[in-house]
């Protein structure tokens, strides 16, 4: 009896709160998804070394404030810090995510520019950083905000904070890189100038914040891995490329692409941030405990729902986007909540484990999910897309 309460509870938290954060971020990911379509024709004709960065930027995001959000989590829980926007524990950590996602994506360039970025070479690298900056900053806040406004209406946070911070995160990265873009070839004194004042500004943030290098080497595992995933990011954007056509000839997922992988890493993200707070509370004793099991359960039992809007979705945005009547993708109705299940178990096993190796999961499962998620999902697109078209 006590588990049926248990699981009801959870149901309904499952429903009233992170199926409404999952549908929210969906929405949100066709929009950027959109935005990428009508600027895509640019990117790869002008500034074609954007393409080479972009899958890991998008990741990085995800990766580096989803960790953040599933932290500040914890840290309330434990009471290591206080419920305000302004406790200075939150600009240090912003500063510290935009030192962790400015690196990778610099690397990134350095292996675009290896493999054939041949001209705006420096221009791509300004894009990128000022980008970087920019983001973390908007997105720093804004995750700091869903974390801790959850937190203090008596919602769980990592039930709602890692669907909104990761799709939040798609919808600002691809609209600030094409505004910096658009700047560079409007205004270049202005493109100039913005970029000298971010990096300013950036400067001015690290010296306010007082970040030390103790602080700094605390995030050596969280820095290591999402380098290593920024790297790990082109099996999915190979994938993507070579089967590309593929996608594009089901129609609906060349549109649900981006969302379809986003709700997976969603799904995964929620369920690692769980499990990461409740290791730390000591709620989970062994990998078999019913708790975690009883809201992986629940979350599944959303599943169908997102499942359904995305095709949904699909089928609104193709048909208004290419006038043309658009069939849903029963095969995707049918099989999203198994793939969507996958996720789960898996991500709740990685966290459970690198727990008990004394590895945090806020700074190390999160980020790893967020990408197998993106790999996984890719793979799952085409497949269904290898379903639908044949080929």
């Amino acid at each position: 009896m006590t588990v049926l309460l248990d699981l009801k509870e959870k149901l309904r938290e499952a429903y009233t709160a992170t199926l409404a954060s999952l549908i929210v971020s969906l929405i949100i990911g066709f929009f950027g998804g959109t935005f990428l379509g009508k600027y895509f024709n640019k990117i790869r004709s002008t500034y074609p070394g954007i393409l080479v960065i972009l899958p890991g930027m998008m990741g990085l995001r995800g990766n580096v404030f989803g960790s953040m959000a599933s932290r500040f989590s914890t840290m309330l829980y434990l009471g290591d810090l206080e419920p305000k926007i302004r406790e200075k524990k939150v600009l240090r950590n912003i500063v510290i995510a935009m030192i962790l996602s400015l690196i990778p994506v610099t690397i990134l360039w350095f292996i675009g520019m290896i493999k054939g970025i041949r001209y705006h070479t420096l221009q791509i690298l300004l894009i990128v950083i000022s980008s970087t900056i920019l983001v973390s900053l908007l997105l720093g806040y804004f995750t700091a905000f869903v974390t801790i406004f959850s937190f203090k209406r008596g919602t769980d946070p990592d039930s709602v904070a890692a669907p909104l911070v990761a799709s939040m995160g798609d919808l600002l990265t691809i609209p600030s890189l094409i505004m910096f873009i658009l700047i560079l070839e409007s205004f270049k004194l202005a493109f100039w100038i913005s970029n000298l004042l971010l990096i300013g500004l950036l400067i001015l943030l690290v010296d306010i914040s007082k970040i030390r290098r103790a602080e700094l080497l605390e995030f050596k595992e969280l820095f290591i891995i999402i380098t290593l995933l920024a790297l790990l990011s082109l099996i999915s954007g190979f994938t993507l490329e070579k089967f590309s056509h593929l996608i594009q000839a089901s129609i609906i997922l060349g549109f649900a692409y981006p969302s379809l992988l986003s709700s997976f890493g969603n799904y995964g993200s929620v369920i690692a941030a769980k499990t990461s707070t409740k290791l730390h509370l000591g709620e989970i004793d062994k990998f078999f405990s019913l708790e975690p099991f009883l809201e992986i359960l629940a979350l599944f039992a959303t599943t169908p729902i997102i499942g359904l809007l995305i095709n949904l979705f699909g089928i609104v945005v193709a048909s208004l986007t290419l006038g043309i009547s658009v069939k849903p993708i029963y095969a995707l109705a049918l099989t999203y909540p198994f793939m969507a299940l996958f996720i789960m178990l898996y991500s709740y096993t990685i966290s459970y484990f690198l727990f008990k190796k004394n590895i945090d999961p806020d700074n190390v499962a999160i980020p790893l999910i967020s990408n197998n998620s993106d790999i996984f999902g890719t793979l799952y697109a085409v497949l269904i897309a290898k379903l639908i078209v044949g080929g």
